[in-house]
This record gives structure tokens, sequence and C-alpha cells, in this order.
């Protein structure tokens, strides 16, 4: 869902591309292949370690971060889906085209957030003020700066089942724990260092 709706907030178009920073954690692992099937060529980058898994997925190029920095090489690209934060949202803003989109998990909230969550006047003034570095960065370029934070959506929801039977997507598992393990799967998540979703089996 967190995908789908930064996909819908961007309003991306079939044949245009993306770039998904650190996409070879738990979030590229699904965002990557619906991305895919809405027809975006996508870019990510991440350790070589990971570069056929998400291959696999549907990645069209992988940037290996200990070569390369994606900054130097990426311009002109039509959407950035954010997934690591204000350490990179400069380069980002600065590979983005002018026009472009881009939606951050992981960035701070503001006034569009608040405005699209219906929240009130006073709150949307404050996250207008939270937010205000990355809307400027936005504005030089007439960009699209979005903060994202998922809600439920039974429609969406709907449509990314229909996309995954349709397309026979497969998801990206990292690791199975029992119930009891609960806390060790909290501290893998935690690590950053997830190579797709993490389960936990009630039996």
């Amino acid at each position: 869902m967190t995908a789908w709706q930064a996909y819908e907030l961007m309003q991306v178009e079939k044949g245009k591309t993306i770039f998904i920073s650190g996409g070879t954690g738990s979030v590229g692992a699904m965002a990557i292949p619906i991305a895919k099937s809405l027809g975006l060529t996508v870019i990510t980058n991440g350790s070589a370690e990971n570069e056929k898994r998400v291959r696999a997925l549907g990645v069209d190029r992988f940037i290996d971060y200990r070569k390369e920095n994606y900054a130097d090489i990426l311009t002109d690209i039509d959407y950035v889906l954010d997934t690591l934060g204000d350490k990179e949202l400069e380069n980002e803003f600065k590979i983005l085209k002018d026009g472009g989109s881009l939606v951050s998990l992981r960035g701070l909230p503001n006034g569009g957030f608040a405005k699209r969550m219906g929240m009130p006047f006073f709150k949307r003034l404050a996250f207008g003020i939270v937010g205000k570095k990355y809307d400027k960065l936005a504005a030089k370029r007439n960009q699209q700066y979005h903060f994202i934070f998922v809600h439920e959506d039974g429609e969406g929801l709907k449509k990314i089942s229909d996309i995954f039977a349709e397309k026979q997507v497969q998801t990206s598992l990292d690791e199975i724990f029992s119930i009891d393990d609960v806390n060790k799967a909290m501290k893998k998540v935690a690590s950053g260092r997830s190579r797709g979703k993490t389960i936990i089996k009630i039996s």
C-alpha cells in the first residue's frame, strides 16, 4: 500500500522513469514489481550482493553504491521514491527533472501532507514550517515534494491484489520468525538490512 499510494500521489505515467533509493530493502521489494506493472523504467541502488535479487524483481538499472554515486550519473529522472530520508534528499532532488515528483517515506511532513490528511489549520501551519526546507528545494525547479504516511484503502488493496495475480508478481521474503522470536524479528527490521519482508508466523 505504501508503494501504491506513493505512485498515486506522483500520478505516474507508463513509459517514464523512477529512481527508488535504497530499493534493495523491504519497501523496494514491493515497490519495484508494482512500478514495473505500471509500465515504469526502474532504477535503484544498493549493495552488489543484492543486485541479482532486485533484477529478478524487474529493475532495469542497478547502481552499486560502493562503486558509483547515483547523484553523479543520473539526470532528468521523472519520479523519485525516497526510502532513505534527509541524508539523501538533496541528491534526489538533484537527479529529478524540472517538474518531476518526489515522494518521501522518511523525510519530514509538510503542509501538503497535513492538508491531504484533513488536518486543522494550525496543524497545516505547523507542518508547513517543518517541511519548508524540502518545499523550497522542490520549488527551485518546479518539482513536487510529498511526504506519505500510508492509510487504509480497500479499493487500492484490491487493485494491488489484481496486479499481483495478473502479473504473477512474487513477493520478496527475507526471513520467517516464530511468535516466540518476535524481538529478534524486530531487531532484524530495525537494522535496515532486510532483503524483503520479515514474517511472523503464528501457529
